[in-house]
């Protein structure tokens, strides 16, 4: 499979401007009439597997793109021309990171290149999905409301990343607490008692001799309990970053109870939005959901997307393709059987992906708030019966001289 740019006529005169992967440039021709499409330049770009998310190492900072959205988008609306607000916002000395960024893309739109090509052109470019949006509004003539709701939802991804991590500090902090006490404990306390538990021969509890032995090993083996964890996370990072491991650690996630069901949610819920935006600015549906795929993050969901994509290319409708597929949450189907009653398939998704993102946000809080007093309970039965087995071993060693 290949990756085409095409120009092409729409039914009204209009003239669009996209990518799509297609077997051959044949391929690529016959799809885009099928989609009522008349194109007059259709150029090979690359490898379709060039631009996917998954070899996206070094792409721009979400923080940084979201920043550079919302000032060039004001500039915009300011009545500045293209070329002058990045021209300013290259020589913004705050915030180096998008200064750079400006300054590279003002180089590309110099030399007549428009936003999105000069987007998709950077050494580190962002996901496809953005630069579809920013493509999209360009040609439709409605750029800053486009660069405003890519800055709105890049902030939203963020907040939640930082409410998670937030949330995660105090266990976090709780259990590296607890492994210390129980280090300590198995390390300094039970060889301190060693002797005086000896002394009692055959009569020493069997909680205390396990414990005891516990000790041993872990004094006995503490470099390879020390490396192993730290080798097995290399090398499980190394394997993540295949395609294979890619594939099979988004299939773990996605069998977990819990976390399996947020995930699916908030991809589904990102892909529904990007495809929302895509459409409400004139971009055609498969088109859309080829970018819409392109951009999310999970391999599983980027495969659900090209088949739903493909059964739609083939004549099949939006609702019936999602509820066939079985992957995307059940709303998602609705309300795309809702938008196409309607005809306003964008407004329907959008609210789909608000429907999925407020049942993520509520999954995270319930898990986060849980997650502090069922771990501290946890790990105070745990060195509670510790101690306990230490304490209860001694009372025997002074029973036993009485």
């Amino acid at each position: 499979m290949a990756r085409f740019r095409y120009r092409a006529y729409q039914a009204d005169g209009r003239v669009v401007s996209d990518f799509l992967v297609a077997g051959s440039e044949s391929d690529a021709v016959r799809d885009l009439m099928t989609l009522g499409l008349t194109p007059f330049e259709v150029t090979e770009t690359g490898a379709a597997s060039a631009r996917t998310p998954a070899s996206g190492a070094g792409r721009q900072s979400p923080r940084v793109l979201a920043g550079f959205c919302r000032n060039l988008a004001s500039m915009l609306a300011g009545g500045l021309p293209l070329d002058e607000a990045l021209k300013l916002l290259a020589s913004d000395p705050e915030d180096k990171r998008v200064a750079r960024l400006s300054s590279n893309l003002r180089a590309s739109v110099l030399s007549g290149r428009s936003l999105a090509e000069a987007m998709a052109e950077l050494r580190s470019p962002p996901p496809d999905y953005v630069i579809g949006l920013i493509r999209a509004g360009e040609e439709g003539g409605s750029t800053v409301p486009v660069l405003n709701r890519l800055a709105g939802s890049i902030d939203n991804e963020l907040r939640l990343a930082e409410a998670v991590r937030g949330a995660l500090i105090y266990p976090v902090i709780l259990l590296l607490t607890a492994l210390v006490s129980i280090g300590i404990i198995l390390l300094v306390v039970a060889p301190a008692l060693e002797p005086v538990l000896e002394s009692s021969g055959d009569n020493t509890p069997a909680a205390a001799d396990w414990l005891m032995k516990a000790s041993h090993g872990l004094r006995d083996s503490w470099p390879v309990l020390t490396i192993a964890p730290l080798a097995l996370w290399l090398v499980s990072m190394s394997w993540s970053r295949t395609a294979a491991g890619r594939r099979s650690m988004s299939r773990l996630m996605m069998q977990l109870p819990v976390a399996g069901p947020l995930i699916r949610d908030m991809e589904s819920a990102r892909c529904l939005s990007s495809l929302s935006a895509l459409l409400e600015n004139g971009v055609s549906l498969v088109p859309a959901m080829e970018i819409a795929g392109q951009g999310a993050r999970n391999p599983l969901v980027r495969q659900s997307i090209d088949r739903i994509a493909g059964e739609v290319r083939v004549g099949v409708r939006l609702s019936d393709a999602m509820a066939a597929d079985g992957f995307m949450p059940m709303a998602a189907s609705q309300l795309a059987a809702v938008g196409e009653r309607s005809g306003d398939m964008a407004t329907q998704l959008a609210h789909a992906a608000t429907i999925l993102e407020s049942r993520s946000s509520r999954r995270i809080s319930t898990l986060t708030t849980l997650a502090g007093p069922v771990m501290t309970l946890a790990l105070g039965v745990l060195i509670g019966g510790i101690v306990l087995t230490l304490l209860s071993a001694i009372m025997s060693v002074n029973d036993l001289a009485l």
